[in-house]
């Protein structure tokens, strides 16, 4: 008998397959795009999901992620908050990483987050760590910091108005990037600039990735490094 879990994941990758169509996503070409291929429909190569602990679950007792390779990029459908990222995807020193996120339907969840994390070290231990960048469909962005069980809040719920909100039926665009230098970190949505802090503070050297927050329904089509 096929799992409850198994009936949610392949409901919600036949919906994103169905949503993805009828868009034409822009392939960005970028320096150092996350390995994606050679698994169409299914998780991409060498991946790893890691959810947050305690997350909510989805469908009353199933903690699923859906996640499939649709080139260009992946489709991600979550149940409870995690973060991917490939092991090689790794950036230090003066760097930038950039990543298209389109936002399909919230069915009302406008609040749940979606983004990239950078600085990532110890991903797959009590001991992890990473600065991650969200966007909500309310129109805001957060910087915040994980390390270990505890999360530090850099720079809190902030409106801007360069961050595209999904409505209707259409799914919303937003290009994410966190552009590293010697003293700083500037994070900005669409060119927008939306907060620059200081390198130390966010410690962003190590690997960089996705994370979305509960119940997000996003294709990322890119992300990776820019020249």
């Amino acid at each position: 008998m096929t799992s409850r879990a198994s009936r949610v994941s392949a409901l919600s990758i036949a919906v994103g397959v169905a949503l993805c169509a009828s868009i034409a996503f822009p392939l960005t070409v970028l320096a150092q795009e996350h390995k994606t291929g050679g698994n169409e429909g299914k998780r991409p190569i060498g991946w790893q999901v890691r959810n947050d602990a305690g997350g909510h679950k989805m469908a009353g007792d199933v903690d699923t992620i859906a996640f499939a390779q649709m080139t260009p990029g992946f489709h991600l459908t979550t149940g409870p908050a995690a973060i991917l990222w490939h092991p090689d995807s790794a950036a230090s020193g003066a760097y930038t990483v950039e990543s298209t996120i389109f936002l399909f339907p919230t069915n009302g969840r406008d609040m749940e987050g979606y983004g990239v994390f950078v600085g990532g070290s110890a991903l797959a231990n009590a001991a992890q760590s990473y600065t991650y960048f969200l966007l909500r469909n309310d129109g805001k962005f957060l910087v915040k910091q994980r390390q270990g069980e505890k999360t530090v809040t850099l720079s809190d719920w902030t409106p801007l108005a360069a961050i595209a909100k999904q409505s209707g039926k259409d799914a919303a665009k937003n290009v994410l990037r966190v552009a590293v230098s010697a003293s700083d970190v500037a994070f900005s949505v669409n060119g927008a600039e939306a907060v620059r802090l200081p390198r130390a503070t966010v410690r962003p050297d190590g690997v960089f990735g996705v994370r979305a927050n509960h119940a997000v329904n996003a294709h990322v089509s890119s992300v990776g490094r820019v020249k």
